[in-house]
């Protein structure tokens, strides 16, 4: 016998992705529903579960990459959840005007880049050590990074 479906449609996930909701998002809706279907007798939606029926369905966003603004690579799996690393995506997706950055969130990048102007910072990353704040040196790192071999 055949297991039960726990995932909607591609092209359901495929609308809702085009409305504007996350893949978490999507996973949060899904277990709502079958929560309020079964009860508490279903196994849960994962955010990668989400990500591996787009894949798999060839619908899989290419992962915007910001080489101006991060370019070190590749960033090791344990450091991208990392803060330093979201400010970083946060600059790029301001410096290419994407008019869906939150207004918190570019509040939040707004205080972070006064804050390393005050602190005399920038932000470099080691594979060994992550994302971490370093003194910024005149005539040698400009914006908000110390590119790699700097």
């Amino acid at each position: 016998m055949s297991r039960a479906r726990v995932l909607p449609p591609v092209d359901q996930l495929l609308r809702w992705r085009n409305a504007g909701m996350t893949q978490q998002q999507m996973a949060d809706l899904i277990n709502d529903n079958n929560r309020a279907l079964l009860g508490d007798d279903f196994t849960p939606v994962t955010r990668s579960a989400i990500s591996v029926a787009l894949s798999r369905a060839h619908k899989a966003d290419k992962r915007p990459s910001y080489p101006q603004e991060i370019p070190w690579s590749p960033i090791a799996r344990e450091h991208q959840k990392d803060h330093l690393l979201t400010m970083l995506r946060t600059w790029a997706r301001i410096n290419r005007g994407d008019p869906t950055v939150p207004e918190l969130a570019r509040r939040r990048f707004e205080n972070f880049r006064d804050r390393l102007e005050q602190d005399g910072q920038v932000v470099d990353y080691g594979a060994t050590e992550g994302f971490h704040l370093v003194p910024r040196r005149r005539g040698i790192d400009h914006g908000l990074i110390r590119k790699p071999g700097d």
